[in-house]
């Protein structure tokens, strides 16, 4: 009688290990079908130019991930007519017309904003502030 129950339960063993390894290797097989989770860059043309005045050198670019909605917006200009109300007021409406364009509804801040300082190659004093949102259907 101990016999043949070890001989049932090996064999469940056996049985419950082909099962298992059969659908490991489907699942290994479908892992290559990812998602495309790649970022887009978008360079923004300037149409904004009543939103910043003050701005020189101007240069607006998007990072965008459409698998997430996330979008990632950087203003550059020259620092000596930079001014961060007018950064937010242009950042905020090019969120509207990218909202449009791709049907999106709302769209919501993931981070704190930020403004850094830096030299470009050319010795010029630059600032840019960057803005980070998710955007939603």
């Amino acid at each position: 009688m101990k016999k043949i129950l070890t001989l049932i339960s090996v064999g469940l063993i056996v049985v419950a290990a082909a099962f298992a390894q059969s659908a490991s290797s489907g699942f290994i097989e479908s892992s290559d079908s990812y998602a495309d989770t790649s970022t887009q860059t978008i360079q923004i043309e300037d149409k904004y130019g009543d939103l910043h005045p003050k701005a020189k050198s101007l240069k607006i670019e998007l990072e965008y991930t459409p698998l997430t909605g996330e979008v990632r917006l950087y203003y550059t200009c020259l620092a000596a007519g930079y001014d961060q109300g007018e950064a937010m007021n242009t950042a905020m409406a090019v969120y509207e017309d990218f909202a449009a364009d791709n049907k999106y509804k709302h769209y919501s801040y993931k981070g704190k904003d930020k403004t850094k300082y830096f030299k470009n190659e050319s010795g010029m004093r630059m600032a840019t502030y960057s803005s980070y949102v998710i955007f939603t259907r």
